[in-house]
């Protein structure tokens, strides 16, 4: 059975924080966008794994996205609030400032299949890209909020 490392790093410098079990984008200000979170996935027990997809199950009471547009190759869309990038090298141009791409919608089904996951690379056999987080946070929200992605892949 494949087992799962989260792994964050530091948007400024690449260099590796530690592994981690929660995504914490700490407090984020009403009409702003949290600093950008950059992780990959270790795969242990596996042999190789692909066709690599991470879907946004819940948006934490924000809308994901209510007209996604320019949706690319990858599934990723031009806008929405949550914030989706993935690259094969680290890249601090990307965690420096608020991403450009973002879920073109929360995956409801909780499956695989769902057109709203954004497809990420590897670096290696059982390593991902880089993939870089953002949240912007509507002006109108109040109160804490707990959203949550899910990992999908093949393996062998």
């Amino acid at each position: 059975m494949p087992q799962l490392t989260i792994r964050e790093y530091n948007p400024d410098s690449g260099a590796l924080l530690g592994n981690i079990s929660v995504l914490d984008f700490g407090r984020i200000t009403g009409g702003t966008t949290s600093r950008v979170k950059v992780i990959d996935v270790a795969f242990t027990e596996v042999s190789s794994v692909g066709n690599i997809k991470l879907g946004l199950i819940s948006g934490a009471g924000l809308i994901v996205n209510s007209n996604p547009t320019d949706i690319a190759s990858d599934g990723s869309a031009g806008n929405g609030r949550f914030g989706v990038e993935s690259s094969a090298t680290f890249d601090s141009t990307k965690a420096s400032s608020a991403l450009s791409r973002h879920f073109a919608g929360q995956n409801t089904t909780s499956t695989a299949s769902n057109t709203n996951n954004v497809s990420i690379g590897s670096r290696t056999s059982a390593l991902s890209d880089y993939v870089y987080l953002d949240i912007e946070v509507a002006d109108s929200l109040l109160g804490a909020g707990n959203g949550s992605y899910k990992w999908f892949f093949d393996y062998a």
